[in-house]
């Protein structure tokens, strides 16, 4: 009988917890049913609390009642900020793009811009959002440009890429009028020169942009693109512990990084457009020996080095693919010990821009001048 009553005792136990086991999966089911009239900020609230549960069920060993929604899928929430925003800046066609998708995906957190550009109808929807009552990260190429409208930031990512291929993917953009298009060979032909006065121009702004920021007393992050192809995933821990400040990462932003970049099939179309094929240093070949040699000035060295790039004109282009990674994926810079309590801030879009009028260029008369139909670069 005592036999009896303990196998009684154990499958009223095993009883109760597969009961228990049900209700819970029905209740989770449950919550991901929207109620009607819900607005999508507060579907995307929802989806947000339930990835909240099953991190929470997962950490304590049970199984869970449901996969979660694939990241593709996923509603994104607007978010305000309790400080000044962080900002992504970066010269264009840096990878600020990438970046910007990869944080999205992660934190399920729409990302804002200081500009209304083309990238909208790419799935970025925070194009002109800057204020701190609805996004923690805005992208910024101020100053090689300036956006609308000034807006304050209390530090920055900022994100850097080799200039041989951002000035070459730069050029690509400013002749097809794309982000996805490069020239032909026949186009790349008819524009030597137009090239070789470009690369003069732009190095110059691509110098004083990123010495712009290295110059700034706020907390500064900077990130390479080259590591953040090679190695999204402690990339972007980084990034998302310097901008939401978190102090230690737990596995919960360490599951979502890893689930973002494994349901893609290639790190380089996480962006919000297919980008143009390519890859690290294959530009290289594009700049003459006598644009080289110019380039080369004491201030670029300098710059390089403080940037990572200091071998990278030892090394032969098809190498550049195996260079090191900066030091823990990212180097961060302190304010000075003078900053006030609460730390500085920069002032965005107001001020001095890095392209002055000896650094512009009439891309609509180049075009006519070389019978180019843009469509058809």
């Amino acid at each position: 009988i005592g036999n009896e009553g303990a196998k009684t005792s154990m499958e009223d136990q095993q009883s109760i917890i597969q009961y228990y086991e049900k209700d819970l999966r029905e209740k989770m089911q449950a919550d991901r049913l929207y109620p009607k009239n819900v607005t999508v900020e507060e579907m995307a609230d929802m989806e947000w609390n339930n990835l909240l549960k099953l991190a929470s069920l997962r950490n304590g060993g049970n199984q869970l009642p449901h996969d979660p929604i694939p990241t593709q899928f996923e509603l994104l929430l607007f978010s305000s900020c309790p400080r000044a925003v962080a900002v992504l800046a970066s010269y264009p066609r840096s990878g600020n793009s990438l970046m910007r998708t990869l944080y999205e995906h992660t934190t399920l957190r729409v990302t804002g811009s200081d500009m209304q550009g083309g990238l909208a109808k790419h799935d970025l929807v925070g194009e002109m959002a800057v204020t701190t009552n609805k996004v923690q990260f805005v992208k910024t190429h101020y100053p090689e440009r300036r956006g609308t409208p000034p807006f304050q930031a209390s530090r920055a990512v900022l994100l850097v890429r080799n200039p041989f291929d951002a000035i070459d993917s730069f050029f690509n953009l400013m002749m097809t009028g794309t982000h996805t298009t490069s020239i032909s060979n026949d186009i790349r032909e008819k524009t030597t020169q137009v090239w070789e006065e470009f690369v003069l121009k732009e190095i110059r702004v691509w110098k004083k942009f990123h010495l712009y920021w290295l110059n700034q007393d706020i907390p500064l992050l900077l990130i390479r693109y080259e590591d953040l192809i090679r190695r999204p995933d402690r990339v972007m821990e980084r990034v998302i512990q310097f901008v939401l400040e978190i102090q230690r990462m737990g596995s919960f932003f360490g599951e979502r990084i890893d689930r973002c970049i494994r349901e893609q099939e290639e790190i380089e179309r996480l962006g919000s457009y297919k980008p143009r094929s390519g890859g690290i240093g294959k530009a290289f070949s594009k700049y003459s020996s006598e644009i080289l040699k110019e380039l080369q000035d004491l201030e670029f060295i300098m710059l390089m080095e403080r940037l990572g790039y200091g071998s990278l004109m030892r090394t032969p282009w098809e190498k550049w693919a195996e260079m090191s990674p900066l030091k823990d994926h990212g180097i961060e810079y302190l304010p000075s010990t003078s900053a006030p309590e609460g730390g500085n801030i920069v002032v965005l879009n107001k001020g001095e821009l890095a392209r002055g009028p000896k650094e512009q260029t009439n891309w609509r008369k180049i075009k006519v001048e070389l019978g180019i139909v843009e469509n058809k670069c």
